[in-house]
């Protein structure tokens, strides 16, 4: 089974910037009318991933898709005389002569701490026709397939499994002068996604994933999409006989990848994720970043409701002169297909809540990440670009967000960042939400204005309704990162606020005792403001938190300062 992914040669600019649009039949720009038989959404996290193999199109006409043809080679006539190039690059597993961007490691790290190394069993598909040499004179990294399989000794997964389908993926483009070989132009790199999906192989007859056009079979450019296993379970990437199909994860692990890259990475990275560090180090001319997590169970959602079901709300947002990504024909059955982090997608999910009962199609698993190369507001933008490092990382488990860094309100001094997600999961249990503020420390005093002392913060949750919603909230700052994270609030459509202070005087400290510098290993700071004639302490009794505020705080028995 197969679908068939296509995109309208408006949305390439976008692409080329950093906005993905999911699998799916879809045809961007389409202007859906309110005739339409019944109408729904299809939103699914990690649909990219091994999809399409690593590709170059020449674009004869920007404006007309038909014209998007696949390059044969870097000298094929196409792509010398078009005035665009576009496709896509899988990152091949790093070795000694690697120079653009490759992926150099996967971990994973149990309960106890204890890290277990993955071992590199093969590249999915393992076929030479989806070898693509690095080429550095263009900027073009090393592909060896859709990603690859690795082990994680005695790490099993829900299919009893040690095995993971890891990869790393980059658009790549260049607007040329027609006439201009691509050997003597630079490719740009634009928006990466990484990802571990545990996986279980299945045998049976499967397609290899390939890039169509005009000229070979499809009426655009596109791929052959995403393919299933004979259970439904959708396969992360397919050889001829096997599909990798997709489990979950096991608990009680985090899981890590590190990327090398030949440019140092700018601005920042968004994702699914819940708890995470980073680090990173010079590799060569570039940077290697590393990233550890644990995974976090997202929602999907895939509905159709019949035309007089449809919310009024999504009728005054989808009946307009607006276009949208779509499955189906627009006039019978019609799913939705957006960016699940696109400029729709909150309203979309929150708005249509009553037709699917705010609850999910289906729960899974997720670890993955991506950059964001747009989208930020001026305050936090003058502070993390042109850096020549990564910025931030934004990560919550709700299934709609803003892709972007928290928006800094000014009035406020807070930095805000909106979500919308179904209420309830797929088992009908409540959602439990995740967020995740990863930033570097000189970032966040640059959009605050604050000197090199500790920063504190306090994170809230309010819902749509405006009611104050309960989060267990920890904040730190180490190995210059400032380390922010939320759990344990509902959804639907909840905003999240984070201010950030530093103190202006001594509280309740008889002796001054020098802090630690923002690049102090893991020095723990409170969670709340300090108040008027109030302070408030963090107490820790195992991986318990409670705060305790009065004139004179002291924490329960049992329990000990922070």
């Amino acid at each position: 089974m197969k679908s068939v992914r296509r995109f309208g040669a408006a949305l390439v600019a976008a692409l080329l910037l950093g906005s993905f649009v999911q699998s799916g039949v879809a045809e961007a720009g389409f202007k859906i009318p309110s005739t339409v038989q019944s109408l729904g959404l299809a939103f699914k996290e990690n649909s990219e991933l091994g999809r399409m193999p690593s590709v170059l199109f020449a674009q004869g006409d920007v404006n007309i898709q038909e014209t998007w043809l696949i390059c044969s080679n870097l000298e094929d006539k196409l792509c010398t005389d078009a005035a665009g190039i576009f496709g896509y690059s899988n990152w091949d597993i790093c070795n000694d002569e690697s120079k653009i961007a490759c992926i150099a490691d996967v971990w994973a790290v149990d309960s106890t701490g204890k890290k277990i190394p993955g071992e590199l069993v093969k590249s999915v598909p393992n076929d030479p026709r989806y070898i693509v040499k690095e080429n550095a004179s263009i900027n073009l990294p090393h592909s060896n397939g859709l990603g690859a399989l690795w082990r994680i000794p005695g790490v099993v997964n829900s299919a009893g499994k040690d095995t993971y389908f890891v990869a790393a993926q980059s658009i790549v483009g260049k607007w040329k002068d027609p006439g201009t070989p691509v050997k003597n132009i630079q490719l740009y790199l634009g928006e990466l996604i990484a990802g571990i999906m545990p996986v279980e192989e299945i045998s049976g007859t499967f397609q290899l994933s390939t890039a169509t056009d005009a000229k070979s079979g499809g009426n655009s450019w596109g791929g052959n999409g995403t393919q299933y296993a004979p259970d439904g379970s959708v396969c992360a990437a397919t050889e001829k006989t096997i599909c990798e199909a997709i489990r979950q994860f096991p608990t009680g692990y985090r899981f890590g990848m590190t990327l090398r890259m030949g440019t140092k990475p700018q601005g920042w990275y968004h994702g699914r994720l819940f708890l995470p560090n980073i680090s990173t180090k010079d590799w060569k001319s570039g940077q290697e970043i590393s990233i550890e997590a644990e995974p976090v169970k997202v929602p999907s959602l895939d509905f159709a409701v019949p035309n007089a079901e449809i919310p009024q709300k999504i009728r005054d947002l989808v009946f307009s002169d607006r276009y949208f990504g779509v499955k189906g024909d627009g006039i019978g059955v019609t799913k939705i297909v957006e960016n699940i982090s696109g400029p729709y997608s909150l309203d979309l999910v929150s708005n249509f809540a009553p037709a699917y009962k705010d609850k999910a199609t289906t729960t899974d698993s997720v670890w993955s990440f991506k950059t964001l190369n747009y989208g930020q507001d001026e305050s936090t933008r003058k502070c993390s670009d042109n850096t020549g490092n990564l910025a931030g990382l934004v990560t919550t488990n709700a299934l709609a967000y803003a892709a972007g860094p928290p928006v800094f309100d000014k009035e406020t001094g807070s930095l805000t960042y909106k979500v919308s997600s179904p209420h309830f999961e797929a088992n009908g249990q409540e959602a439990s939400g995740t967020y995740d503020l990863t930033l570097r420390s000189d970032v966040a005093r640059c959009v605050y204005g604050f000197s090199k002392a500790p920063i504190q913060a306090e994170i809230s949750i309010t819902s749509q309704d405006g009611e104050k919603k309960v989060a267990t909230t920890v904040v730190n700052e180490k190995n210059g990162w400032l380390y922010l994270s939320a759990k344990g609030f509902t959804f639907s459509s909840p905003i999240i606020n984070v201010k950030l202070t530093q103190e202006k005087e001594i509280t309740a400290t008889p002796t001054p005792t020098p802090m630690p510098s923002a690049s102090a290993s893991a020095t723990p700071l409170a969670t709340t403001t300090v108040a008027k004639k109030q302070i408030t302490i963090t107490c820790v009794k195992g991986k318990t938190t409670k705060k305790v505020t009065s004139t004179n705080p002291k924490c329960p028995a049992g329990y000990k300062k922070k």
